[in-house]
């Protein structure tokens, strides 16, 4: 058996094969530098936004005040009556009973709280 030769069409010096190779690895290199550019682009956009918002809160001051519980008050009702309009209210809950070293939302009377007040 006779093994037959590819003709290799030739074109600028190169076989037809090699040039569509060259082609196709030109334009992968271009694809993934266009990729690595957006990545990149949307890694500094995502850091400058977290910089901007830790900024923001960071401009805010804390105080906290010690709450006496009454018979009928619930943790939601403290939480509502002491958080600021753009925080809600979950955020509020969690942050006393973080601060508070509480496990459950459940609260006595005669006991006092420790409230954060962000002005």
């Amino acid at each position: 058996m006779k093994k037959e030769k590819r003709k290799c069409v030739r074109y600028g010096g190169l076989c037809m094969n090699q040039c569509v190779w060259k082609i196709l690895i030109k334009k992968s290199m271009e694809i993934r530098k266009n990729i690595f550019c957006l990545l990149t682009l949307a890694m500094v956009i995502g850091l400058g936004t977290l910089v901007m918002g830790a900024q923001r809160q960071k401009d805010a001051e804390v105080y906290y005040e010690c709450v006496a519980i009454q018979s009928g008050d619930t943790l939601w009702e403290i939480a509502q009556k002491y958080k600021t309009e753009d925080q809600k209210i979950e955020h509020m809950i969690c942050e006393i009973m973080r601060i508070n070293g509480m496990r459950s939302e459940n609260i006595k009377s005669g006991e006092s709280l420790i409230v954060p007040i962000i002005k």
